[in-house]
């Protein structure tokens, strides 16, 4: 559930009401929305779409209350319910249903709805689906037409790759999009042989090791993670990452102690903050199976990472002190 509402609150932060008809509907919704009232949210989207067929803000909204259910079927259908009329809106619609194309994993879909946006978001998404698909060349194409945002700074890091005349190097690229489209434990592995061969000679390959192993200790695929990290060559500010990553396997791998007591260890060593994210992800890992340990680990610290940690450990009253002010927080002290 909290997964699915931390999706939400990305996406609420998108410009995604152009306002229309059902402006003063959507508005309201989006209101309870921002305070933390899912269900009352969602209701209201639905209602406003109800009431108000052909309005895209109430269209997306009840699309997004759909998601929150895990209905991605019925959140298309209302975004495709409004797609032949929304004329210059057309493409935000379009853009829309690739996100929800993703969520459902159907990449086809996302491909030929991103495609079809001709947005840069949308066009990276079709870039990256045509890579989960082993098709190179379409997604330099799609890639190559992605302008402006960070969307274009992720397409060149694809193309960087793809460039390539190393089929390792241009390999990783499809791990990468792996990764973006949420199949991450298969991008783990697909990784693992990829990056112990990975050429010196690119300047960033540890880097890239220690990176992955960080993905896999995220993941629960320690021992890929342990057989990346083992394979990484630290110096300067890679040595006290190497070692969090280590401290973040322990916890992955249930080994609290060890895990407190490593990353405790670089108090000093590490910069605050990257220590505190260290913290904070470790204690995502291992507060399934020992809040204190999450306890421990996330202290005093105040972010939405550390609050969804603490959550997720159990210790709600200590994620409602952690978490800064915003949606999260309305989130949490609206539920039970």
């Amino acid at each position: 559930m909290l997964r699915m509402v931390v999706v939400l609150l990305a996406l609420q932060g998108c410009d995604m009401f152009g306002g229309d008809g059902a402006k003063e509907a959507v508005d309201a919704a989006k209101v309870q929305l921002s305070a933390g009232d899912m269900p009352g949210a969602a209701a209201a989207f639905e209602a406003a779409a109800s009431e108000n067929p052909e309005s895209i803000d109430a269209a997306t909204g009840a699309a997004l209350a759909a998601m929150l259910r895990g209905d991605t079927d019925a959140a298309d259908a209302h975004l495709a319910r409004v797609q032949a009329t929304a004329e210059e809106r057309a493409p935000e619609v379009l853009m829309r249903r690739a996100m929800v194309a993703q969520q459902a994993k159907d990449w086809d879909r996302m491909r030929q709805f991103g495609e079809a946006s001709g947005l840069a978001p949308g066009l990276l998404l079709a870039g990256e689906a045509a890579l989960a698909d082993g098709d190179r060349e379409d997604a330099v194409g799609l890639f190559e037409r992605v302008s402006g945002g960070g969307a274009e700074v992720t397409a060149r890091g694809y193309l960087s790759l793809l460039s390539s005349d190393d089929p390792i190097v241009a390999g990783l690229s499809e791990a990468q999009a792996l990764w973006a489209l949420g199949l991450r434990k298969v991008a783990v592995r697909s990784v693992a042989e990829l990056m112990v061969r990975y050429p010196d000679s690119e300047g960033d390959r540890n880097e890239q090791l220690l990176a992955w192993a960080g993905r896999g200790a995220s993941v629960g695929e320690t021992e890929t993670a342990r057989t990346l990290l083992r394979a990484t060559k630290a110096s300067g500010d890679l040595v006290w990452r190497k070692k969090a990553t280590e401290g973040i396997i322990f916890c992955a791998e249930g080994k609290a102690a060890r895990c407190i007591r490593t990353l405790e260890g670089l108090e000093g060593d590490a910069p605050a903050d990257g220590l505190a994210d260290a913290k904070v992800t470790a204690a995502m890992l291992v507060g399934g199976t020992d809040s204190q340990a999450a306890k421990d680990l996330v202290g005093e610290y105040e972010s939405a990472g550390a609050g969804r940690a603490l959550w997720n450990a159990g210790a709600r009253k200590m994620a409602r002190n952690s978490t800064p002010s915003g949606a999260l927080l309305n989130f949490f002290e609206g539920a039970e």
